[in-house]
């Protein structure tokens, strides 16, 4: 139920590898924009259930893909 690719504005997410923000894994947000860190990093900003967007480096989430609801049973 997810999918690597190339993280855009408007995709929903899930955390899997938060170390730094006090949110946890697996909790959902949406990317609200991205912010350019020289030449080698991307910084997105994601909006978290709680309503605060909080800057994430793209190791700590996945992108769901739109079959995530068929394939999860909660």
């Amino acid at each position: 139920w997810r999918h690597e690719g190339v993280q855009m504005v408007g995709d929903l997410v899930v955390l899997t590898n938060c170390l730094t923000t006090g949110y946890k894994n697996e909790e959902i947000g949406l990317v609200v924009k991205t912010e350019q860190v020289g030449q080698l990093f991307t910084l997105y900003w994601i909006i978290m259930s709680d309503g605060v967007e909080v800057p994430f480096w793209d190791s700590e989430f996945e992108v769901l893909d739109e079959g995530w609801r068929s394939n999860n049973n909660s």
